[in-house]
C-alpha cells in the first residue's frame, strides 16, 4: 500500500516592483544638440568652399 500524499497549497503572490524604465542606449547623449552640432559643421565647411582661394 502506497503512503498517502499530503495535499499542497500552491500561493501566486503579486509582485510590487518599481516600474522598470526605459533605458535607451542614448540617454545620456543629447541628440538635438548633436543635431545642431553636425550641421554648424556642414555650414561651415560650406562656408569654406564657396571662398575662392588667393594665390
Amino acid at each position: 500500500m502506497k503512503p498517502a500524499k499530503k495535499p499542497f497549497v500552491v500561493e501566486i503572490k503579486n509582485r510590487r516592483r518599481l516600474s522598470r524604465g526605459e533605458s535607451s542606449i542614448w540617454e545620456k547623449v543629447d541628440l538635438k544638440a548633436a543635431g545642431n552640432l553636425v550641421a554648424a559643421e556642414q555650414v561651415a565647411e560650406e562656408d569654406d568652399a564657396a571662398v575662392p582661394l588667393r594665390p
